[in-house]
């Protein structure tokens, strides 16, 4: 039996809990947490000066590094993924034609539970198209939305199988809440999001199951009833109902406002959130135009990218490490409660938190260690030690107390 110990740092358990200690690693889980420093017999990493916490998961990754996950080799994607310490990911299809979610559902019954000593784990796929309203797709093209019919969803079910975890519905289109039981009944988590539904039926998507708010604050504009008045929108809905489980957050900088991170904190508590990263495949890369699939030119620039023709936002350009320093800065939570927003609360909303997400015994030991500037400085998975790349980040965040 390989044996591990790291020592000396603080430890972020992922749960919001914190204490100075030590991590026994046995076969490539976790056999042990203690309290101070470690007094046994094996030789012991000195991680005095970091912290260290469970390794990151990104529920949202369309892609990076110059290479989608519907052309790209996966694989590679959570490779280069891994180096930065995020040890999770669930991949994520968006608006696309019928043949590439075909071709897409294909490629991911192959990488989907795949365990690669130098990958990051993939758990499976979230499905955020093709049931949006095709007044807001966001970045997507509004010819490849689909009502979620009974037909329609069932195909997308026997297409991907058991690698799609979750998929989302957006309320108001037809068949909504349909769906959602349908969807239920098959084992997924269902999200909402890239709708500008009114509360009510919203509410009833949370009736049939729906438990998951997608990217909170994108792609709804806001209702005016018949006297001017605002309504409530699917975000205000999520605010005020428990059912919503969980919210994801874009936490780029840009998507959504600071002062917005912050209500969804004071509404919900840090234990709703989940940062998502909606990273495509200009993340990593530098600034510049691009040209997709559908001949439309975009750009990156700032961490975004976004059409030229209109300068509408169309998805995200940073990774979870960026996402995590600014939610830090944005809220000022401390960053032991805040680890949790990228590592027990996304592995609860996918199940998996009997494997991934807290430094606790029986765990895998997906482990990364933090500086005082929120860079990630070494990373283990599975005990197996990765050599971590810190260029790429995009946020820069001030010296704070890991303790």
């Amino acid at each position: 039996m390989s044996k591990l110990v790291l020592d000396g740092a603080v430890l972020w358990l992922g749960d919001g809990r914190t204490q100075r200690g030590h991590v026994v690693v046995a076969d490539g889980r976790i056999e042990s947490v203690g309290t101070g420093r470690y007094s046994g017999d094996l030789a012991a990493i000195d991680l005095a000066g970091t912290a260290l916490s469970p390794g990151m998961i990104d529920l949202m990754l369309l892609g990076g590094f110059d290479m989608s996950i519907v052309h790209d080799d996966a694989i590679e994607i959570a490779r280069r993924y891994l180096r930065l310490g995020v040890t999770s990911v669930q991949f994520t299809g968006g608006m696309l034609p019928s043949q590439t979610i075909e071709k897409l559902a294909s490629r991911m019954r192959q990488v989907a539970g795949h365990r690669d000593a130098d990958a990051a784990h993939v758990w499976g796929v979230y499905m955020e198209g093709p049931f949006m309203d095709p007044d807001f797709v966001g970045g997507g093209l509004r010819i490849h939305a689909q009502a979620p019919t009974t037909t329609n969803v069932q195909r997308i079910v026997d297409l991907f199988g058991e690698v799609m975890m979750m998929m989302n519905i957006s309320p108001g289109t037809e068949g909504d809440v349909e769906a959602v039981h349908r969807l239920r009944d098959a084992g997924k988590v269902v999200s909402m999001a890239h709708s500008n539904a009114p509360a009510g039926r919203v509410k009833a998507c949370l009736d049939a199951g729906t438990t998951v708010l997608g990217h909170c604050w994108d792609n709804n504009s806001g209702l005016l009833g018949d006297s001017g008045v605002q309504q409530p929108t699917i975000e205000h809905v999520a605010l005020t109902d428990d059912r919503v489980e969980f919210i994801h957050l874009i936490c780029d900088g840009t998507h959504v406002h600071s002062v917005m991170v912050e209500l969804v904190r004071r509404c919900r508590g840090v234990e709703a959130i989940c940062l998502v990263t909606d990273a495509n495949q200009k993340s990593g890369t530098p600034d510049g135009e691009f040209i997709r699939d559908s001949g439309d030119v975009f750009y990156k620039r700032d961490g975004v990218c976004r059409k030229k023709r209109d300068n509408g936002l169309a998805g995200s350009a940073t990774f979870l490490p960026d996402d995590f320093r600014n939610f830090v800065r944005f809220t000022g939570v401390r960053p032991h409660e805040a680890i949790r927003t990228v590592t027990s609360n996304p592995a609860r909303s996918l199940g998996i938190d009997d494997r991934v997400g807290l430094i606790a015994p029986g765990l895998l030991a997906d482990l990364i260690a933090w500086d005082d500037r929120l860079r990630v400085r070494r990373i283990w998975l599975g005990g197996r030690e990765i050599k971590p790349v810190s260029d790429l980040a995009e946020v820069q965040a001030d010296p704070v107390k890991l303790a």
